[in-house]
Parts: structure tokens; C-alpha cells; sequence
């Protein structure tokens, strides 16, 4: 077993990731006096938060996280400091059905009744399809199968793994008013975070690929890949690391990946509770926003779509779920595979992708693919499951893990802390404010350590 080296320290605390997570934990740090480095493996901050300025529309376009879920009030709180507009999506959800187009007057109604039965208490815990099995005699196959496509979509979980009891704690919108509360920052994600990063300065070292954490209570150097590391390691009185937990669980030399000298059982084991979701996620820009025409919706026997937000599919296509940019109008949709259908496509050429969401799409709105081709400008993708530094979209807790985030969120020796969205202990894992959340109480916790 190695040592942290010499006596050198060049820093406080590294925060390991320039995610949303880790911005916000280092400016709590700086805002109380201690000196911060933060270390990104991207040459960009933000993790998985990317945002594409588009002159061409009336809205950034958003590759990674899009809306604000719920009250999000940490979230909402840094939007108000650094001066960046919200806005709630209100309008209609529609759904796809064999005959067509039509409002989905009681989704929320049919997504309550049957996640309402969801048991935080129970002794043994289950996956959520062993929870829709035993519910078959009180709860439609209709009903069943719609909590299942939810889950799969909005939660990117395989329902065959996703805990029962931390889907009961996870919330889910409708269950009450602020949970069903969607907005959006009409400035993009990626105003926020580079308000975050620019109270930092120079303390944000771009580039930077965090190999391994060599460790002693009260002392941490954290080595670095050769690239644009200005030194082989960094040493501090402290170490948060806000790496995705798909990063978390790489596999020793994998890139991205990173080790901890000695090792830390609890730390892996935690990691080891939870899954992190596939996602596809493409959006598709227009030429014009062909679907608000009235002429458009009599052709498909539908009610007026000026008001569309989300469209679902109970037919099994490729991307099933899509939302437009409403209550702003730009010539952009979404479209939307998580879970284990998004797995299928693992691995799948950008193009085929595109060709998949057209084809989709076409279908829903019964056109052929080609046509809908014509009119389309540009698609733009990230493949997150690929991506080293993210290993997938987002996290949930497989079955037996319903205290993952508790357990992550737990300090190592008063030395290593752990912070992200899979960590958040409110209950909103998956989401950006939970992520923030995360790194603001970490950074608490090592304040109060650090200045007694």
C-alpha cells in the first residue's frame, strides 16, 4: 500500500468532476474561505449537462439534462443569483394509441393508482415488475403497462432490477403538486453551470483525468493521467469525488475509471447498490414547426397540437416518448428511449439512430419516413452510455439498494466524500438539483470539519 507523498499541499480540497455537482460544492467551498482545485477529465465543464447555442431557433438545444423536475429549489435558488430566466411547461400530454393521436386526460390519475401501490416498508424488497406481477388481480394490464413504460422512460430503469421500496421514496410527478412541477431554464443548462464555473477561475483544471485517490485520514493526493495535468498528482486536506456512478463502478484500467489507495469497502459497496440508466436521446431540428398547423392535426383526426408537450406511445417503437419546447415555439422535438429498450440500442451509429427516431416519429404521425426526412435540418446526439466519463444517463437503485443514496452520501474517514445525483438523500436522484443539492451538502459537511 502506497502513501499520500511528502508533505506538499496544494489545496483544501479537490473536488474530482465539473459536473453540476461538483461546481456548486466547490463555490459553497470558496464562499467559506477554503482553497478549492477542481479536477475535469473533459475539456468542458458541466458533465452531463451539455448545451448547444442555436441561433437558427428560439431555445438552446440541450444533449444531456433539459428540465427542472419538482420544487428543484437549490436549483431555482442559483437561477435567481446569476439572473437566468426559468419557465414552466404547462400545455398538454398527448398519446399514441392504434387510433391515433389523442389528449391523455388521465395519465397522471392512471400513474398514481398504480406507483400508489409501491411499498416503502415492505421486509423483502422486489423489483418493480415482481410489484406489477402481484398486483395483477387488482391493477389492468392496461394500467400496469403504462407504470412499467414510466418507469423504463423517466427513471431509465430496467424494471426487472429497479427496487420497489426506492421507487416508493423516489416521488413521481402527480403524486402531489411541486413534484409535478417541470420547468425549464430558457437560457439552457449550460448558463447556469458556466455562471458556476466562472466564480471558480482558474481553480477549474480542464483535461485533467483522475486515475486513482491515494489516501490517509486527513490527507489525499489525487493522481492524474498524463495529458493536460499540469503536475502527476494533487494533494489536500480533503477529496469530494462527483464522478457519475457509472464511473464509480468502471472496471480498474478502463478509462475514466478510478482507483483508491488503500482500498474503501464501504465506499464500493455503496457504488455496488446501484445501477446507472441507458439513454438515447436525440433532438431533431425542423425546418419549420410543420405539426402546429391546424391543417396538420385534422389530417390525423387529432385535437390542435398548439398545445403539445409530451407525446407517449403505447406502441412498440423505437423511441416511444418525444415533448416539443412548448410554451416556447421552435421548429425542435425531442425523442426519447430509456431503460431496457435503450439498452437494446446500445452501441448503435449515430445515423441509425437518426434513421430509428424517423422512423418513429413518421409512424406516430402517420407519414412516411421519407417525407418527414425532408423536412428535417439536423439531429444532435451524445452517445452518454459510451462516454467514459459518464457510462450512462443517470442513476437508480437496483433491488436491495433503497438506502444507495444514503449510504454514497456517508464521509470516509473524515477525508473522502462522495457527491451527485445518485448520492442526493432528498429523494431526487437522476435529476440536476439533485445533483447540486449533493455537492452543496457535502461541501457543507467539509466546512464545518475543516473550520471546527
Amino acid at each position: 500500500m502506497s502513501r499520500p507523498a511528502g508533505r506538499r499541499r496544494d489545496a483544501d480540497v479537490i473536488v474530482v468532476g465539473a459536473g453540476a455537482a461538483g461546481l456548486a460544492a466547490a463555490n459553497v467551498l470558496i464562499d467559506n474561505g477554503l482553497d478549492v482545485l477542481v479536477l475535469e477529465a473533459r475539456n468542458r465543464v458541466g458533465g452531463r449537462i451539455e448545451t448547444v447555442a442555436s441561433p437558427e431557433t428560439r431555445m438552446p438545444i440541450e444533449i444531456g439534462a433539459e428540465f427542472l423536475h419538482g420544487a428543484a429549489t437549490a436549483t431555482r435558488e442559483l437561477a435567481e443569483r446569476y439572473g437566468l430566466r426559468t419557465i414552466d411547461v404547462s400545455g398538454q400530454r398527448f398519446e399514441h394509441t392504434t387510433s391515433g393521436l389523442r389528449v391523455a386526460r388521465d395519465y397522471t390519475a392512471r400513474l398514481d393508482r398504480v406507483l400508489g401501490r409501491l411499498d416503502v416498508h415492505r421486509s423483502r424488497d422486489r423489483s418493480l415488475a415482481e410489484a406489477m406481477r402481484a398486483n395483477r388481480g387488482s391493477l389492468s394490464a392496461a394500467d400496469r403497462s403504462l407504470a412499467t413504460r414510466f418507469v423504463e422512460g423517466f427513471d431509465a430503469a430496467d424494471a426487472t432490477l429497479v427496487s420497489e421500496r426506492w421507487l416508493a421514496t423516489a416521488g413521481w410527478p402527480g403524486r402531489d403538486t411541486r413534484e409535478s412541477r417541470v420547468g425549464r431554464l430558457l437560457d439552457g443548462y449550460g448558463a447556469l453551470v458556466h455562471a458556476l464555473a466562472r466564480q471558480l477561475g482558474a481553480r477549474v483544471r480542464l483535461g485533467t483525468v483522475a486515475t486513482a485517490i491515494r489516501w490517509r485520514p486527513g490527507r489525499a493526493e489525487v493522481v492524474c493521467a498524463s495529458g493536460r495535468a499540469r503536475r502527476a498528482s494533487y494533494a489536500a486536506r480533503a477529496v469530494l469525488a462527483t464522478l457519475p456512478l457509472g464511473v464509480m463502478q468502471a472496471a480498474p484500467g478502463e478509462r475514466g475509471a478510478i482507483g483508491f489507495d488503500p482500498p474503501v469497502p464501504a465506499l464500493a459497496r455503496s457504488v455496488s447498490f446501484g445501477v446507472m440508466g441507458p439513454v438515447h436521446r436525440l433532438v431533431l431540428r425542423f425546418a419549420e414547426a410543420f405539426w402546429l398547423d391546424p391543417a396538420f392535426a385534422r389530417r390525423l383526426n387529432a385535437p390542435p397540437l398548439e398545445r403539445l408537450t409530451f407525446l407517449q406511445s403505447r406502441r412498440p417503437l423505437a423511441f416511444r416518448v418525444w415533448w416539443t419546447t412548448y410554451p416556447v415555439y421552435a421548429p425542435m422535438l425531442v425523442a426519447w428511449c430509456g431503460g431496457s429498450r435503450a439498452a437494446l440500442l446500445a452501441g448503435r451509429p449515430a445515423r441509425e439512430l437518426e434513421r430509428l427516431a424517423i422512423e418513429s416519429l413518421a409512424s406516430m404521425f402517420r407519414m412516411t419516413p421519407a417525407r418527414l426526412a425532408t423536412r428535417l435540418v439536423r439531429s444532435y446526439q451524445h452517445d452518454w452510455v459510451s462516454d467514459p466519463f459518464s457510462r450512462g444517463a443517470y442513476s437508480y437503485a437496483r433491488v436491495g439498494g433503497a438506502r444507495m443514496s444514503a449510504r454514497l452520501a456517508r464521509p470516509v474517514e473524515r477525508t473522502i466524500w462522495y457527491a451527485g445525483e445518485a448520492a442526493d438523500t432528498s429523494a431526487t436522484a437522476g435529476t440536476v438539483h439533485g445533483a447540486i443539492s449533493s455537492g452543496q451538502r457535502a461541501a457543507r459537511e467539509i466546512v464545518e470539519l475543516i473550520h471546527g
